[in-house]
């Protein structure tokens, strides 16, 4: 875990209220993970607390760190408001990331994400990529309406959208999808990850424990330290017992065995 200060080289919009930071992190850029987040500090004095978002994307040759996220209160506002050329304070890389060696003893690779749990997909795409070049990723993306992110993961497999309303590929859920794709699929080992909201998330557990697929979760949470201080972002597990346990989303996680993540 690194804590320093580091150099916007660019930030765009990529759609209203969704910015794409990039940053000059080359010591961060060489150990992060997929699945991990960094903590994102304001200058304001009034807000405290950092701000965590998922990692998009990681070059440690360039030494550079991406982060998409959404403006959603006035902390997400005023690192929006940052320019090329600004500096701004990082801890990270943070948590547990995906567990790629699982995906070795598979013959197909689905990568789910739905809204902001999207981007993490991406660095997890290119890993796969690169460790398995012979094994078939499918990515399954989900939208409400337009898509703001999408082709750049054609380079690292197939994308399969969909939306509610239909304006992109295939009209419903990536449930909806990863059920009309299997309809004509070959039968085989797969393994499944997954970043969302938590109805999605929700909804692949049935599915996955159907269709005896392999899964993992990024669980998207509120959080204070991002460290496992405060114990601010518990989520509760199954155990082999057969209770529950409180795990930290940020220290245990933020990827869990899907299958073992109870939802409320």
């Amino acid at each position: 875990m690194i804590t320093d200060t580091y150099t916007i080289i660019s930030q765009e919009e990529l759609s209203p209220g969704i910015f794409q930071m990039a940053l000059y992190a080359p010591q961060m850029a060489q150990e992060a993970l997929p699945g991990q987040f960094v903590d994102i500090y304001c200058a304001s004095k009034d807000k405290l607390l950092p701000r965590p978002i998922s990692l998009f994307d990681a070059d440690p040759v360039e030494g550079t760190l991406s982060l998409i996220y959404a403006v959603v209160g006035k902390g997400t506002e005023e690192i929006s408001s940052m320019v090329e050329g600004d500096t701004i304070r990082v801890t990270g890389p943070l948590g547990h990331g995906f567990p790629l060696e699982q995906a070795r003893k598979m013959e197909e690779i689905f990568l789910v994400g739905g809204g902001l749990g999207i981007p993490p997909m991406y660095l997890l795409a290119r890993r796969l990529h690169i460790l398995y070049p012979e094994k078939p990723i499918r990515v399954f993306l989900g939208f409400r309406s337009e898509p703001w992110i999408g082709e750049i993961f054609s380079a690292f497999g197939e994308v399969l959208p969909s939306s509610d309303d239909g304006a992109c590929g295939f009209k419903g859920t990536v449930i909806d999808r990863m059920k009309n794709y299997l309809d004509t699929a070959d039968s085989g080992s797969r393994i499944l990850y997954a970043c969302g909201p938590i109805p999605m998330m929700r909804a692949i557990q049935p599915f996955a424990a159907d269709h005896d697929i392999e899964t993992w979760f990024s669980l998207e949470e509120r959080m204070g330290c991002g460290f496992g201080a405060c114990y601010g972002c518990p989520a509760r597990l199954r155990t082999e017992e057969g209770g529950s346990v409180l795990k930290r989303v940020c220290k245990d996680g933020p990827v869990f065995p899907g299958k073992d993540v109870i939802f409320a």
